[in-house]
C-alpha cells in the first residue's frame, strides 16, 4: 500500500500539476497575466458593504483550495555575496536594500516580474542602478553599483520573490464575496504581511493527510492544476484576518444548495460545544470541537482556543493540520469564527478568530 501511494505521488508530480507542501514555488508569470485576463469576465461585478450587522447571513464553506498571490512589487528576501571577475567577494546591496523592501521600479522602468528585474540587472552594462523601493509605508530611492560577475553579466546580490502559494480553506461566501484563511499570508522568509497585487484561488484535489504529532504539525496533501477552468475565485486583498475576493459564477453555482447561517457577534461566542466544517476527508463534514478559552482583547489571529473532540477527525488528521486554516467554526447554528493555527505540542488544540472581526476586516 505504501509503495502504491509513493508511485501515485510520483506520477502526479510528473504532470503539469504541482503538489503543495510548502509555499514559495512559482510558475510563469507571463502565462498567468494572460490567464487572468481570460477569466476576468467570469467574475460577477456586484459588491457588498462588508460591515458586520446582526441580520447578516453567509454560507459557511470549509473547502480546501489552492492559493496563489502576486506580490505588489518584487519582494526583497535578503542580500548576499557576489564574486567579481577578479575573484573578489563583494556585497553591493548590503545595507542598501533591506529584507521586506518591495522593488517597484528600476531606472524608471516599472517592474512587474522577477524575470524582468533579473534581465535588467544582468544587462545593465555596468551603469548605476536606481531602485524605487517601498519600505514599510514610505517610498525611497536606492542606488547600487552592479558587479560584473561574468563577461557583460552583472549582479547586485539580492534574493527576491514575486509570488507565493499554498493550500488554505475558504471560510464563508456572501453573494459573490468570499473570506478565507482566517489569518494573513506572510512571507515565509521575512515573516511580514505580504503586500499583494492580486491572485487566484483554485480547485484542489485532496489525496491524503499527514497526521499531526506532538512537535510536528500535520499537513493536507493536495494537488492543484493551474488551468483556467480550475480558477474558483480572484483575490483582492490580504489582511490581518485573512484573504478576500470574489468567487466565480461556477463556484457560486456549486453552493446553491448550501444553507446560509446567521453571523454571530463576538459577545455571542461562548465557551463550550461547537463544530468545525471541513472537506479534509474529501467531502463536507462537521466535526465536534470545544471552545475552551476566549480572548476578546487579543485583536489578532488567536482570539479563541479550541479542542478537537471528534473521534473521526482525530483518526483522520490527529486534530488541526496545515491547510485547515480558515475552516469555519459553528456554534448554536451560527457562524462564530474560523480556525487559524494548531498547537505544535498538541495537534488536538488550536486557535481561532471571531467571524465578526474577520468580516469587519
Amino acid at each position: 500500500m505504501e509503495s502504491y501511494k509513493k508511485l501515485l505521488k510520483w506520477l502526479l508530480a510528473t504532470n503539469i500539476m504541482f503538489i503543495f507542501a510548502v509555499a514559495g514555488m512559482g510558475y510563469g508569470n507571463e502565462l498567468k497575466e494572460k490567464r487572468i485576463q481570460e477569466v476576468s469576465n467570469n467574475f460577477a461585478s456586484n459588491k457588498k458593504d462588508n460591515k458586520y450587522n446582526a441580520e447578516r447571513k453567509v454560507i459557511p464553506v470549509g473547502k480546501t483550495v489552492g492559493i496563489y498571490v502576486n506580490t505588489n512589487g518584487i519582494l526583497v528576501i535578503d542580500t548576499g555575496e557576489v564574486t567579481d571577475l577578479n575573484g573578489n567577494t563583494v556585497t553591493p546591496a548590503k545595507n542598501k536594500l533591506m529584507p521586506g523592501d518591495y522593488i517597484k521600479a528600476l531606472n524608471n522602468e516599472t517592474i512587474h516580474t522577477k524575470k524582468q528585474l533579473i534581465n535588467l540587472i544582468t544587462n545593465c552594462g555596468g551603469e548605476t542602478l536606481v531602485f524605487d523601493v517601498l519600505r514599510g509605508n514610505d517610498e525611497t530611492e536606492v542606488k547600487i553599483e552592479p558587479v560584473e560577475s561574468g563577461l557583460n553579466t552583472y549582479k547586485v546580490g539580492i534574493w527576491v520573490r514575486d509570488d507565493l502559494q499554498g493550500l488554505g480553506t475558504v471560510t464563508y461566501v456572501e453573494g459573490n464575496d468570499f473570506g478565507a484563511l482566517g489569518h494573513s499570508i506572510n512571507d515565509t522568509d521575512t515573516g511580514t504581511l505580504l503586500k499583494v497585487s492580486g491572485g487566484e484561488i483554485y480547485e484542489a484535489d485532496i489525496f491524503g493527510v499527514e497526521k499531526g504529532k506532538v512537535g510536528k504539525p500535520g499537513i493536507i496533501e493536495g494537488m492543484i492544476a493551474y488551468q483556467t477552468e480550475n480558477v474558483v475565485g480572484n483575490i483582492e486583498g490580504n489582511r490581518v484576518y485573512g484573504i478576500y475576493g470574489q468567487i466565480t459564477d461556477n463556484f457560486q453555482d456549486s453552493l446553491n444548495t448550501e444553507k446560509a447561517v446567521p453571523v454571530a457577534s463576538i459577545d455571542e461566542v461562548k465557551k463550550g460545544a461547537a463544530c468545525i466544517q471541513s472537506y479534509v476527508s474529501g467531502k463536507k463534514a462537521q466535526y465536534d470541537i470545544e471552545i475552551v478559552n476566549i480572548h476578546k482583547n487579543e485583536n489578532g489571529d488567536k482570539e479563541m482556543e479550541i479542542l478537537v473532540k471528534d473521534k473521526e477527525l482525530l483518526t483522520l488528521t490527529g486534530g488541526i493540520v496545515q491547510g485547515m486554516s480558515g475552516s469555519p467554526i459553528i456554534q448554536n447554528g451560527k457562524l462564530v469564527g474560523a480556525v487559524t493555527h494548531v498547537f505544535v505540542d498538541d495537534p488536538k488544540r488550536g486557535y481561532g478568530i471571531f467571524i465578526e472581526n474577520m468580516m469587519n476586516n
